[in-house]
């Protein structure tokens, strides 16, 4: 409501005091760690630092009427399309009356204009429209059939997590179940919360914003639904029995049928409450899981690796692998940027320069810019050949005044139905490897996708195959392959395959990688960003490569550059 306002302030053109004022407020109260309404109830609004009397005095008001006059006065005559905009990430309070003023309603009005062109088609600025459209991807493909996309559920969990440990009673607290294990879709989001007042840490979930239906509510449990639909289900303990209920709660279900046949040979009991000997009648708890585990002769198997698939087993030999993380990654080779080489599909958003300084931030030693190739449909060969010259000139430019962070000179190439490459030698020579995937007729025969699949990753100037299996999470089932046939010749061959970490493709599949791995193929952990804010999803790819066991040695990108340069034959 004060950021609201603050906006209302901003359109009316109000002192730039007056705004800051209301957008420290909001600030204020968003990273409290009370809630403000208890604040108001005990009458200590004061340890709020800056809200000053005159806020004060509203939010009195606020909670004595439900409502606060200046307020009202203050946002009449704008739209009230224009404060549900401010919800979308990126847009502020001039976009969302630019929007109202194109005639827009609502975000669902919005999302059908951005689809049909009829925005642009107004005068709207299309690189605003993009971007916000790429906003709205973010926070709505999210959920179907109940199922969620991992990184729209884990950016959920985060949020409700950090509202959880405002409160001083909190110990601790997690995401359980498939989201804890990383899982590529997720149905409901469990937590667990360790805590010595189970029932005031309650009232402090069910009063949580965004909380539209509080559906139970018991001493150590709360489940409540969000207006999204989401539901949360909360499980509370002592922290002398957190490490229990937080491993039993994590899963997976066979996981732990596996274990607890491993805890009876060995003469103990296993459950969310503890560990007990079969004999007796103590029940030993524990603070951290890894007691469980350790009491049971075994390592702990990281949760992103708790399928019964061996990490059991694994365990008990104390050799599980030491599996990839993200501060191994060195570098990201699917980067989309607004270079204008007139592509066959989506231009970036942000300009490589943009993107080279994101790249910096992560702490990356190089960066491959992979625009999609130039259209086929609209170039000759020659002019193909120009554009990809003019990309070359601007990496030399850049690498030979910037030796700090490496770029490399990439392109996305359309892989044709008969396994073609569509870009002529001359043009494919001027980069220093291409990247090359399936966006087209994704369903045909097996073996013809194999033998697609197999000329193209033949081509010498192809190095990494790009979302392997054509999947889009919700959307689009795997197209199918002859993938044994597939690892035998990337491996043979020194051809990477892509986990790429977009939110609806994670792809490989974690049961994929795993089995590629067998073979002894690489991969490259990409991101397929096509804007700089994108580039933090490599946290999603990394999961993937994690739950199918791949370690750095096995993942190209999680090299130094010496060791990476000479495995692609980069001068």
């Amino acid at each position: 409501m004060l950021r609201g306002v603050a906006a209302a302030y901003t359109l009316k053109k109000a002192t730039i005091f007056q705004i800051r004022a209301y957008e420290n407020a909001a600030d204020a109260i968003e990273h409290s760690t009370s809630e403000v309404k208890d604040l108001w109830d005990d009458n200590q609004l004061d340890q709020l630092s800056g809200i000053g009397p005159g806020l004060r005095g509203y939010l009195d008001e606020l909670f004595k009427t439900g409502k606060v006059k200046h307020w009202e006065e203050t946002k009449k005559g704008i739209p009230e399309a224009v404060f549900e905009f401010l919800d979308i990430p990126g847009v502020g309070p001039k976009t969302a009356l630019e929007l109202s003023k194109f005639g827009v309603k609502s975000i669902k009005d919005l999302e059908d204009k951005l689809k049909s062109g009829e925005l642009i088609r107004k005068g709207f600025s299309e690189k605003v429209a993009i971007r916000i459209g790429s906003a709205l991807r973010r926070q709505v493909v999210g959920i179907k059939d109940g199922r969620m996309l991992l990184p729209y559920a884990f950016v959920q969990a985060e949020k409700v997590l950090e509202y959880l440990k405002k409160s001083p009673d909190v110990v601790q607290a997690d995401a359980l179940g498939s989201l804890r294990r990383m899982v590529a879709t997720v149905g409901d989001l469990d937590f667990a919360v360790a805590t010595k007042n189970p029932e005031g840490i309650v009232r402090h979930i069910v009063s949580m914003p965004g909380v539209a239906q509080v559906v139970d509510k018991g001493d150590t449990k709360a489940t409540v639904r969000l207006g999204s639909g989401v539901q949360l289900d909360f499980l509370l303990t002592h922290p002398d029995g957190y490490g229990a209920l937080l491993q039993h709660f994590t899963g997976s279900k066979q996981h732990n049928i596996h274990l607890r046949t491993i805890a009876q040979k060995k003469g103990f009991s296993v459950s969310e409450y503890g560990v007990k000997k079969v004999k007796g009648e103590e029940i030993i708890k524990g603070e951290r899981e890894e007691e469980l585990y350790e009491m049971l002769g075994m390592e702990t198997p990281v949760p992103e690796i708790r399928e019964n698939t061996g990490e059991i087993e694994a365990a008990l030999e104390h050799k599980l692998p030491k599996l990839i993380e993200l501060k191994d990654i060195k570098g990201d080779l699917h980067i989309h940027s607004s270079f204008p080489i007139e592509p066959s599909h989506d231009l970036g958003l942000d300009s490589p320069e943009d993107m080279i300084a994101e790249a910096k931030k992560m702490g990356y030693s190089y960066l491959g810019l992979s625009e999609h190739q130039p259209s086929v449909a609209n170039h000759t060969p020659e002019q193909m050949v120009e554009l990809i010259k003019r990309k070359a000139k601007l990496v030399e430019h850049i690498n030979s005044s910037d030796r700090n962070t490496r770029v490399i000179n990439l392109l996305e190439i359309d892989i044709m139905p008969d396994g073609s490459i569509s870009v002529p030698d001359e043009a494919l020579k001027l980069l220093d490897f291409a990247i090359a995937g399936v966006h087209s007729v994704h369903r045909m025969d097996k073996d013809k996708m194999t033998v697609r699949i197999l000329k193209a990753l033949a081509n010498p100037y192809v190095k990494v195959l790009t979302h392997p299996t054509g999947r889009l999470l919700n959307e689009r089932e795997s197209f199918e392959a002859d993938w044994p046939r597939i690892f035998e010749f990337a491996a043979k061959n020194n051809k990477a395959l892509e986990i790429n970490s977009f939110p609806n493709r994670l792809d490989l599949s974690d049961s994929l990688v795993r089995e590629a791995k067998r073979y002894g193929v690489k991969f490259v952990i990409n991101t397929d960003s096509h804007e700089a804010s994108q580039m933090e999803n490599m946290r999603f790819g990394v999961a993937v490569a994690r739950r199918g066991w791949a370690t750095k040695e096995d993942s190209v990108n999680a090299w130094d550059f010496k060791k990476f340069a000479k495995w692609f034959g980069i001068v």
